[in-house]
């Protein structure tokens, strides 16, 4: 059995724009394809539900929903196909979000479950870069109606129009 440390990352945001869009954000294929590196995130989002995060190009991660309480809060585990494959166990991570003040929400991202080696210590240091990547580009969509110029493995993706 893989030991599991206790190192965690969390990154707080503030974006000015309500819960509900925030969680809406999170949950809605079309939206996470523009700031998620164009990835979909797609679940049925109750507790126990596969979630998959579907890019056309590559594959992405995979995990199961744990809590689902709109607008306030969203869990679910974390892990990549060939990580799942190899007996590895998933991370975990949860979002809270909260009003700040009157036009402004507190978007905080607690990230656990890392593994005690060598590969959970890499895991940590790439999603100590990941989220403020994905993050920041959450907050410039939300805020503004456009996706975060992003290079490489970030880039966003337009929704298809649909007819």
């Amino acid at each position: 059995m893989t030991e599991i440390s206790d190192r965690t990352y969390v990154y707080t945001t503030y974006i000015r724009t309500t819960p509900q869009q925030v969680f809406d954000a999170l949950t809605t294929p079309e939206f996470t394809m523009q700031y998620w590196g164009g990835a979909e995130l797609r679940s049925d989002w109750t507790p126990g539900a596969l979630l998959e995060a579907y890019h056309p190009e590559r594959d992405d991660f995979i995990g199961e929903v744990l809590v689902v309480e709109p607008p306030t809060r969203l869990s679910y585990t974390f892990t990549g196909r060939a990580e799942q494959e190899a007996g590895r166990p998933a991370t975990t991570v949860e979002f809270t979000i909260s009003p700040f003040g009157d036009e402004v929400v507190k978007l905080s991202v607690l990230h656990t479950g890392f593994t005690a080696d060598a590969k959970g210590e890499q895991d940590h240091r790439d999603i100590g870069e990941g989220w403020p990547a994905i993050l920041s580009a959450l907050k410039t969509l939300l805020e503004s109606g456009t996706p975060l110029p992003s290079p490489g493995h970030l880039a966003p993706r337009t929704p298809a129009t649909r007819a």
